[in-house]
C-alpha cells in the first residue's frame, strides 16, 4: 500500500455503513438546485425541474463532488474563425447571418460559445487563393526588417474582423486567441511562405519540413506578432494570447514552417519581451502541436517538444500550453498541467463529441475550440491537402477537397442555415461556464453517467452530467456530507447550478490499511476500503479514474473488481470530509483467465497482437464514442488481436463492435481464427459513417470446450474495433 496526505478541499460522500439516504442532516432542506438539459435536436435547454440540497433518494450512481482539490480554470469552448468559415457565414443574408452568430455565441438564446481562435496570415483552410501573410513585399524588395509593409487589411477584407465584431456583439464576453501557421517568406530559410517536403535520408515514406525560420528572423517574427495585436486593438478587438506557431515542423505543404527547439526557446523568450515592450499584456502558449509531440517516450519519431522547457526562460516566458488530439494520448494533458504546473488548452479539434469536451475537461484543459466548423452543402471551399507534392495544383486541390457535416452548414442556394445536433450539448458547458469557474474535484464514469464540476470563489458550483443510457438514470451527487438526487433524461447533458456548504476547516480522515488484492480476469472480487475521522464527520469515497471492470461505492466505500486486463496495475482512491481528504494506492494483481459466454470483452484486452507498436499513437485510441473509452484503430491487412475465452462445446454468436469512416464497406474485412489458425468465419465491416459510430456485427462460430484462444485476424483494414461478446 502507497498513501499520501492532503489537506487541499475534498469533495463530501455519505460515511461507511450509512444508508443512502442519509439521517437528519440529509433531510434538512438546503440551497435550490436548477438544471436544464439538452438531447440531441429534440430538446435545447429545457428546463429540468428544481429541487435542493437535501432531497435525496435512490440513486443509479453516485457523483462525489471534493471542492478541497481544485484544477484548472476554465476558459472557453469555441471555434476557428478561419477564412473558409467567415467565407460561407457572409454567403448568407445579413438577418441570417445574425441569427446564425446569435445562436452560436449568445450565452441567453445560444449555446454561449466564449473562445475564438484568430490566424495570423492565412492557414491551410481559406477559400480565396493565394495564401498570404501580413507582410507580402513588392517587387524588388528582399525583406523588410522595419515591417513597413505591415497589414491585415486581408483580415478586414475578407470580413474576418467583421464577424469578431459580430460575436462581441453577441457575447461581449468571448475571447480571441491567435495562431500563425508560418512567417512571411522572407524570414525563412527557403524563401516560401508554403510548406516545403523532402524525404528523409534513407526513407521512402517520411518526410521532414525544408521551411525554416531563420535565425537573425526570430526577433523580427516576434515583433511581427506584436504588430498583428496592435492592429487588431485599433479594431477594438483584444487578442488576449498567441500561440507559438500552429504545428511546428510538421511535413506539409500548405503553410507550414519548422521552428527547432532551440528556435522555440528563443522565440519564446522573444515574443514575451516584445509583447512587454509594447505595453501588452498577451499571453503565449508554446507547443500548439499533437499530444504525440509533446512527450511520449515509446517513439523514435515524436519531436518530445516538452524540452523547450529545460531553458527557465522559456519556461518563465510560457503561460500555458496547447495541444491538438490527432496523434497521441490525450492523459498528457493532465501530466502537463501537474508537471509544469501551466494551464493547458484544446487550441484545434474536429471532435464534436460532447464527451470528448467533458473527458478533456476532466485532463485539466481550460478550453476546447474546434477547428473550421463551417462549410457550405457541398464540404466547402477550402486549401487542406494530405499530399507530400511540392508542385501540387492549388486550384484543383480546392475544387475536389470537401469537409461536409460540420458544425454549421450553409446553404449557399437559399442562404440559409443549419448547425448539428451536437450544438445543444455543447451549449450545456459554455451557457453556465465563465472565467470565475474552477473545476474541482469529482468522481468518474460509473454506470454510463460521466461529470464534470466547476465552482466559483463564493461557492456557487456547475456540475454537467451525461448520461450514455437509453433510459433515464437517477444520480445522486454529494458534497461535504449533503446530496440531492436528480434525474438525467435518456441520452442527454444536463447543468445542475447551486450554492454548496463548503467547510473550511477540519482535520483530514485517515484511510485504514489497505493489504495488496489478487483477482482473476473476468472474475469478481470486492475490497472494503475504510476511514476514520477524528470530527466524526460524514466521509465519502471517490476515484477519479478507474480501469474497466472496477466500480467503487462513494456512500460505503465498497470496490468491486471485475478486471477485464490481465496484469498489475495500482488503483487509487480518495476519502474526504468536504474539507480535507486522504488517498491511498492498492495495487491489484489480475491472473489471466478466459472471458466467459455474454461477457464484454474490450478490444484492448488482448492478450496477443501482431502489427501495431506497444505503445504507439497508431493503436490504443482514446474515443469517448466507444465502450471504455477506448478503441483498436489503425487496422491494417495481417495484424491480429487475440483474445481468451472459456466456453462450453458448442456453437455461439460472436458480436463484434465496429466503425468505419472510410466511406466504403470492406468486404470480408475480418476473419475469426482458432487456436491453429484455421478460418471460423468471415465477416465484413460496413460503412458505419465515421470512426465514432459504432456498429455491432455478428456472425456464428463453433468452439471446442476449454480456456482457449481467439483470433481477429484483419483481413483488410479501415475499421476501428470497440469490443467483442460471445453469446
Amino acid at each position: 500500500m502507497r498513501r499520501t496526505l492532503s489537506l487541499a478541499a475534498v469533495v463530501g460522500v455519505v460515511a461507511a455503513g450509512l444508508a443512502a439516504g442519509g439521517g437528519p442532516a440529509m433531510a434538512q432542506r438546503g440551497a435550490v438546485v436548477q438544471g436544464t438539459y439538452s438531447s440531441g435536436t429534440a430538446h435545447r435547454w429545457e428546463p429540468l425541474p428544481s429541487t435542493y440540497v437535501g432531497n435525496d433518494g435512490p440513486a443509479d450512481t453516485t457523483v462525489v463532488v471534493d471542492p478541497s482539490v481544485s484544477r484548472q480554470q476554465y476558459t472557453g469552448i469555441g471555434f476557428s474563425l478561419d477564412e473558409t468559415s467567415v467565407s460561407n457565414l457572409w454567403k448568407l443574408t445579413p438577418a441570417e447571418r445574425d441569427r446564425a452568430i446569435r445562436l452560436l455565441a449568445d450565452p441567453k438564446t445560444g449555446a454561449g460559445f466564449d473562445r475564438f481562435r484568430l490566424t495570423i496570415g492565412s492557414p491551410d483552410l481559406i477559400e480565396h487563393l493565394p495564401f498570404w501573410s501580413y507582410d507580402e513585399l513588392p517587387a524588388g524588395v528582399g525583406e523588410d526588417r522595419n515591417l513597413k509593409h505591415f497589414s491585415i487589411q486581408r483580415d478586414v477584407d475578407l470580413h474576418i474582423v467583421d464577424t469578431v465584431k459580430l460575436i462581441q456583439k453577441y457575447n461581449p464576453r468571448a475571447t480571441f486567441f491567435a495562431s500563425a501557421w508560418s512567417a512571411p517568406a522572407w524570414m525563412k530559410t527557403n524563401n516560401r511562405f508554403t510548406g516545403e517536403v523532402a524525404l528523409k535520408p534513407g526513407s521512402t515514406t517520411s518526410y521532414y519540413q525544408v521551411g525554416k525560420l531563420r535565425d537573425d528572423c526570430i526577433d523580427v517574427f516576434a515583433k511581427y506578432y506584436v504588430k498583428y495585436l496592435q492592429a487588431y486593438a485599433k479594431h477594438g478587438i483584444k487578442v488576449d494570447a498567441l500561440t507559438l506557431l500552429n504545428e511546428p515542423g510538421i511535413d506539409v505543404v500548405y503553410p507550414a514552417m519548422d521552428i527547432s527547439v532551440e528556435q522555440q526557446q528563443k522565440l519564446a523568450v522573444a515574443i514575451k519581451r516584445e509583447v512587454r515592450r509594447a505595453g501588452l499584456r498577451t499571453d503565449l502558449y508554446v507547443h500548439d502541436f499533437n499530444f504525440w509531440d509533446w512527450r511520449d517516450p515509446n517513439s523514435t519519431e515524436t519531436k518530445n517538444y516538452y524540452r523547450i522547457f529545460n531553458d527557465p526562460q522559456t519556461r518563465k516566458a510560457a503561460d500555458a500550453i496547447a495541444f491538438h488530439p490527432y496523434w497521441g494520448d490525450p492523459t498528457v494533458m493532465r501530466d502537463a498541467f501537474e508537471e509544469f504546473g501551466k494551464p493547458v488548452h484544446m487550441t484545434e479539434t474536429s471532435d464534436l463529441n460532447p464527451e470528448t469536451i467533458l473527458n478533456y475537461f476532466r485532463l485539466d484543459a481550460s478550453s476546447y475550440v474546434m477547428w473550421a466548423q463551417t462549410t457550405d452543402q457541398d464540404g466547402g471551399t477550402l486549401h487542406w491537402t494530405p499530399a507530400r507534392d511540392n508542385n501540387v495544383d492549388w486550384e484543383e486541390v480546392g475544387r475536389t477537397t470537401k469537409w461536409p457535416n460540420r458544425l454549421v452548414t450553409v446553404d449557399t442556394n437559399t442562404k440559409t442555415f443549419s448547425v448539428r445536433s451536437e450544438l445543444s450539448a455543447m451549449g450545456q458547458f459554455a451557457k453556465y461556464l465563465g472565467p470565475e469557474h474552477t473545476r474541482v474535484e469529482s468522481s468518474g464514469t460509473a454506470n454510463g453517467i460521466s461529470n464534470v464540476v466547476f465552482k466559483d470563489r463564493s461557492d456557487n458550483f456547475v456540475a454537467i452530467v451525461g448520461n450514455s443510457n437509453t433510459t433515464p438514470s437517477k444520480v445522486r451527487i454529494t458534497l461535504a456530507g449533503r446530496s440531492f438526487t436528480v434525474t438525467v433524461p435518456a441520452g442527454a447533458y444536463a447543468t445542475y447550478r447551486w450554492h454548496g456548504d463548503v467547510p473550511r476547516h477540519s482535520h483530514a480522515p485517515q484511510f485504514q490499511d489497505v493489504p495488496e488484492v489478487t483477482a482473476d480476469q473476468y472474475q469478481t472480487t470486492q475490497l472494503q476500503l475504510r476511514a476514520t475521522d477524528r470530527d466524526k464527520d460524514r466521509l465519502g469515497y471517490y476515484a477519479t479514474d478507474l480501469p474497466a471492470g472496477v466500480t467503487l461505492d462513494g456512500s460505503t466505500g465498497l470496490v468491486t473488481i471485475h478486471p477485464t486486463v490481465a496484469g498489475e496495475q495500482d488503483l487509487k482512491f480518495h476519502v474526504t470530509d468536504g474539507a480535507a481528504h486522504d488517498d491511498v494506492t492498492v495495487h491489484l494483481t489480475v491472473r489471466p483467465h478466459g472471458a466467459h459466454v455474454g461477457e464484454k470483452v474490450e478490444a484492448e484486452s488482448y492478450v496477443a497482437q501482431h502489427g501495431w507498436t506497444e505503445g504507439g499513437a497508431d493503436f490504443i485510441e482514446s474515443n469517448p464514442s466507444a465502450s471504455g473509452g477506448k478503441n483498436v484503430g489503425w487496422t491494417a491487412a495481417g495484424n491480429w488481436l487475440q483474445y481468451r475465452f472459456d466456453v462450453a462445446q458448442g456453437t455461439y454468436n460472436l458480436e463484434l463492435r465496429v466503425a468505419n469512416g472510410s466511406g466504403a464497406a470492406a468486404p470480408d474485412a475480418i476473419s475469426i481464427r482458432d487456436a491453429n489458425g484455421a478460418v471460423l468465419s468471415k465477416v465484413t465491416v460496413p460503412d458505419t459513417g465515421g470512426w465514432a459510430n459504432y456498429q455491432s456485427i455478428s456472425t456464428p462460430i463453433t468452439l471446442p470446450a476449454g480456456d482457449r484462444p481467439l483470433t481477429i485476424y484483419c483481413e483488410t483494414g479501415n475499421f476501428n474495433l470497440d469490443y467483442l461478446t460471445l453469446t
